[in-house]
């Protein structure tokens, strides 16, 4: 739009511009100036002539003889060439007197010449010679580039300004936020994880603020994986230790012998079992943090609920412990990974009867919702600090000595059942109960 009212506008000022240039001057002006000239000869002529075209620029004037040759010896234009092509001959013959097909004979030096641009007067010489006038107005050859008329030339030029103009604002407009972006990329790829794109370009409302919006997340959760991994390799490196350090002082006393030998043997066997469990929970809390499909399938959550506790019940009434489960009189029908499920309910079940009193109970219920099934495991141990009820699902955090005194575990258990419950699209939530103990609540879509 900017291109076409410049356009409009630098055509409309040129043809004013062209039009007013001739106000007040006329084709007898001009042939009464040129006879004028004339009787002083063809040199006086030809100087009339070129002072005529200098004074008006949208002008041309050229004078012909009878063969058609210019006074200055110009080129005609090629309307002028394909007008003495046509009528020289005949406005010669009517100049000489001499009928032309049939009518009077005309001497055009003594007839009357009306103002009227496309007459073609006599201009006799003091010479001897005569030539035949043509007037050219609002001619702009004298203005041609190449043979281009010069208000193209002008509007082409309009063109490429404006629109190099406009293509360099949008340029900078969209280059500087990609450049940000590459320079955020390789910032990322150098290590340093805490590279964002910043809130002024974050803040636009194009599609290159969404891809700022989506780097800026993309490196926050880098940094987030990248922090877990390395936090989790700290707590693993520190849980192992613990264990391995047991194990090499129980061989160094076993290498002692006596009658304490079936004991650090005893030890040595109880270490191994702890390190064995304990590799076997990060790896499987590591397996669950891959990005990978769930394989998913039809189940009954009742009687994979129903299987968890009657597995476990034969260790808690060992330890002088109880599980109640009542099982519902239907099927719950959820979609999921039985393996990764049955893991859920093992370790939330196992940690509740971990930290319940001996005599104490674990109550399991199963409840349908619209839309949802809700799983609750409450224990009757003593509960978690409420400051702790958020932390408690980080891998290897262990609450306060009050609850974890005396009761031994890698503080991966709970890790590994919300993983589980978020990839099933649902959710695990901690409560301590009224009466004293922890409840735990696990919703899942059916």
């Amino acid at each position: 739009m900017l291109i076409l009212l410049i356009g409009i506008g630098l055509t409309l000022a040129v043809t004013s511009a062209r039009l007013h240039a001739l106000d007040g001057v006329s084709s007898a002006q001009l042939t009464q100036a040129a006879r004028h000239a004339a009787r002083a000869g063809d040199a006086a002529l030809r100087q009339w002539v070129r002072r005529t075209e200098a004074g008006h620029p949208t002008l041309r004037v050229f004078l012909v003889d009878r063969q058609g040759r210019e006074l200055l010896r110009r080129s005609l234009p090629v309307r002028l060439q394909d007008w003495v092509k046509l009528n020289l001959a005949q406005t010669v013959a009517l100049w000489e007197g001499a009928p032309a097909g049939a009518g009077p004979a005309v001497h055009r030096a003594h007839v009357p010449v009306p103002d009227s641009w496309w007459n073609v007067p006599a201009i006799e010489s003091a010479d001897g010679g005569v030539h035949f006038a043509l007037f050219l107005p609002f001619d702009a050859s004298a203005y041609e580039v190449l043979g281009v008329p010069h208000v193209l030339v002008l509007l082409f030029l309009c063109a490429v300004c404006v629109s190099g103009l406009a293509c360099w604002v949008v340029a900078r407009h969209i280059i500087r936020p990609v450049l940000g972006v590459q320079q955020g990329l390789r910032s990322l790829a150098r290590g340093e994880l805490g590279a964002r794109m910043g809130p002024a370009l974050a803040a636009r409302t194009d599609e290159l603020g969404a891809l700022a919006a989506d780097f800026d997340a993309t490196a926050q959760r880098l940094q987030e994986l990248v922090s877990a991994q390395e936090m989790l390799l700290r707590d693993v490196s520190h849980e192992l230790r613990t264990p391995l350090t047991r194990l090499r002082l129980a061989l160094e006393l076993a290498r002692r012998g006596g009658q304490n030998m079936p004991a650090q043997l005893d030890r040595i066997e109880r270490e191994c079992g702890r390190l064995d469990t304990l590799t076997g929970q990060v790896l499987r809390l590591s397996r669950l943090r891959e990005p990978r499909a769930l394989a998913a399938a039809p189940l009954d959550l009742a009687a994979l609920v129903g299987e968890t506790v009657a597995d476990l019940a034969y260790e808690a009434e060992a330890a002088g412990k109880a599980v109640a489960w009542q099982a519902p009189h239907a099927p719950v029908r959820v979609h999921g990974a039985a393996a990764e499920l049955a893991s859920m309910l093992e370790n939330v079940l196992r940690n509740a009867l971990r930290f319940t009193p001996r005599g104490g109970r674990v109550d399991v219920a199963l409840a349908l919702h619209p839309g949802r099934v809700g799983l609750s495991v409450r224990d009757r141990g003593p509960g978690i600090a409420p400051e702790h009820l958020d932390q408690v699902f980080a891998p290897f955090f262990q609450s306060d000595p009050a609850r974890s005194s005396g009761h031994q575990g890698a503080g991966l258990g709970l890790a590994i059942a919300q993983r589980v419950a978020q990839r099933h699209a649902g959710e695990i939530r901690l409560a301590n109960r009224a009466g004293g103990g922890l409840r735990v609540e696990i919703t899942l879509p059916c």
